[in-house]
């Protein structure tokens, strides 16, 4: 009876298998499905394939996108008009998010965000499907470093803004507040926080940076959130300005002491 039991059993499991192989096929399928539904191609059947090359160019302060195809117009007026290969518009991505259509030659790109960065366009008919050539999207990229400038720039770049932080427009309107309370301009987690922003610019370069430098950097930056954490506590109402004023003086004398292990460290290794 156990020996019946057993057969029915197996001869139960191997009538599953093609049942549970046919469901993956199927997974399969409606993923593939849903990718082309969501990310849909158009494939190219002209002889003259289309092609796009990106350059960016600095001007001034900004960035500039050239955009240069070939075998392809970019025609913002015909958008949603008509879903062919040979027309239609750039998509822009940046890091892999879609940041917008491009329909001309030249884009100014007013911020790029610190680090390296991918910038992509791909080519895409009027009815936003992408072209593709051999079921290969049609696309250039580049690989870009901001900042591009060197350490020396870069401190110097931070430390001007850091003096905005008190000294720009509404700085000043910030610092005219606190006055009036009898408060100093780093009372203030605004103020301290504009102050950690600017010298973020220095994360960047901090394998440039000696021993000494990198330790006080930071040292600074964690203590700094400290102080502005404990400045949003006392614009929460949560501490006194006399609480608060003590945990800073702790703050900023557990900095030197901080410095001071960190470089005996160093020196021991």
């Amino acid at each position: 009876m156990n020996t019946f039991l057993t057969q029915c059993k197996y001869l139960y499991v191997l009538m599953l298998i093609p049942i549970v192989l046919s469901a993956h096929e199927g997974q399969e399928a409606r993923l593939k499905f849903w990718k082309d539904y969501y990310n849909p191609k158009l494939e190219v059947v002209q002889q003259d394939v289309p092609e796009v090359k990106i350059i960016l160019n600095k001007i001034g302060p900004f960035f500039q996108l050239q955009t240069n195809v070939k075998n392809f117009k970019l025609t913002p007026d015909q958008d949603l008009k008509n879903n062919n290969t040979w027309t239609g518009y750039g998509k822009l991505f940046i890091n892999g998010v879609y940041t917008t259509r491009i329909y001309g030659k030249y884009l100014f790109l007013r911020e790029i965000p610190i680090g390296e960065n991918e910038i992509k366009v791909i080519l895409s008919s009027n009815m936003d499907t992408d072209i593709a050539y051999n079921n290969k999207i049609i696309s250039d990229s580049i690989i870009v470093q901001f900042p591009e400038y060197n350490f020396a720039e870069a401190r110097s770049k931070a430390y001007g803004l850091s003096i905005q932080c008190e000294f720009s427009d509404q700085g000043k309107i910030n610092r005219e507040k606190l006055s009036k309370k009898g408060m100093k301009v780093s009372e203030s987690s605004a103020y301290l926080q504009c102050r950690h922003d600017s010298q973020q610019l220095l994360q960047e370069f901090k394998k440039e940076m000696s021993k000494f430098q990198l330790i006080h950097f930071e040292v600074t930056m964690k203590s700094r959130l400290k102080s502005i954490k404990v400045w949003k506590d006392f614009e929460d109402n949560d501490i006194s300005l006399s609480q608060a004023r003590k945990k800073i003086i702790d703050i900023e004398n557990n900095i030197d002491i901080q410095i001071q292990e960190r470089l005996e460290l160093q020196s021991m290794r």
